[in-house]
């Protein structure tokens, strides 16, 4: 088959131009065009071969041919067309084009296509379930392994400790006070009551003595 399905053919400038061929020779030039654009352009300028392509005896071409070939140009052992050449040339230029732009096209589906295959199987690996697993197999040991260097790490800041301030407890740095706690804020409170309550009693109040039974939450370690 041709790679030219189809040939341009402009009826009212044909019609006008075989205005004096015979129906036979209106028939012999258009099987000689259709061939020559099958064939790129031209044809052997030979008149066996062109009676042949016309289905014609010879004899018979020889009586017609002259009119015909008015129409045609003969150079180079070759017979073309003036005006089935340009049109040949729009013909392919217009090939070219869409297959350009096909190739374009095409490219252009293809990444998209392996964009969309890649994304597609990135998920599936990552939602399926051996992916899954080892995914929270790794978490769980990164996880252990972050408490167990916690763990490694406490007991090693313990027991420098221990090496360097002996058993008990770490050795205070100088200056330290120790906090006061709740029962230290009651003993000094009992203290004050009970210097209170031995004042009145040298004072000779019968009454003194009873101020810590007001306060009966409060004990003395």
């Amino acid at each position: 088959m041709s790679e030219r399905p189809f040939m341009q053919l402009y009826v009212s400038d044909f019609v006008g131009d075989t205005l004096q061929l015979s129906t036979e020779q209106i028939g012999a030039y258009m099987l000689l065009l259709m061939a020559m654009w099958n064939a790129g352009g031209s044809l052997p300028d030979d008149e066996a071969r062109l009676a042949r392509v016309a289905r014609l005896p010879l004899k018979r071409w020889r009586a017609i041919s002259a009119d015909l070939l008015a129409f045609f140009e003969r150079e180079g052992g070759q017979v073309g067309h003036k005006r089935l050449t340009k049109e040949l040339r729009k013909a392919l230029l217009k090939s070219e084009a869409r297959a350009a732009a096909g190739a374009r096209g095409g490219a252009a589906t293809a990444l998209k296509t392996k964009a969309h295959v890649t994304a597609n199987a990135d998920v599936l690996a990552r939602h399926s379930p051996d992916t899954r697993n080892q995914m929270e197999k790794a978490s769980a040991f990164s996880a252990r392994g972050a408490r167990e260097s916690v763990g490694i790490s406490m007991r090693e800041s313990g027991e420098g400790a221990s090496r360097s301030h002996g058993p008990g407890r770490p050795r205070k740095p100088p200056g330290w006070i120790r906090p006061r706690t709740h029962g230290d804020a009651a003993n000094t409170i009992i203290k004050e009551l009970r210097a209170h309550d031995h004042g009145r009693t040298a004072a000779g109040d019968e009454g003194a003595g009873g101020t810590l039974l007001l306060l009966p939450a409060i004990r003395a370690d």
